[in-house]
């Protein structure tokens, strides 16, 4: 499942993000990314992509969603949170895994 945000720009049409996630073998997750084009960060893009992103999750009975952030990417962390993940350690110390069990509760 991908989605993407586009704006106008001098007549044409622009992509500025893009969030998806990748179902496991197990379907009973999927791996999600954001990416968000630089002069369109702290707008809350990310937000609402990421918002949409587990709705149609929730609406697919996709039961968990996580994803790998880099432990110095303090502004992705803080949305995730924001949006109920949980973060946990992981194994390369230079992420953190975020997970959020989509059957609870609305981002």
């Amino acid at each position: 499942m991908a989605l993407a945000a586009t704006t106008m720009l001098g007549g044409a049409e622009t992509l500025i993000g893009v969030a998806r996630y990748v179902l496991d073998e197990d379907k009973q997750s999927a791996e999600f990314a954001i990416v968000v084009a630089d002069p369109w960060q702290g707008r809350g893009i990310g937000r609402r992509l990421l918002a949409r992103l587990i709705a149609v999750a929730r609406r697919r009975g996709v039961p968990r969603l996580y994803g790998d952030i880099l432990r110095i990417n303090r502004p992705m962390l803080e949305l995730v949170r924001k949006l109920g993940f949980v973060l946990e350690a992981h194994e390369d110390p230079t992420l953190t895994r975020a997970s959020l069990n989509t059957m609870k509760g609305d981002p």
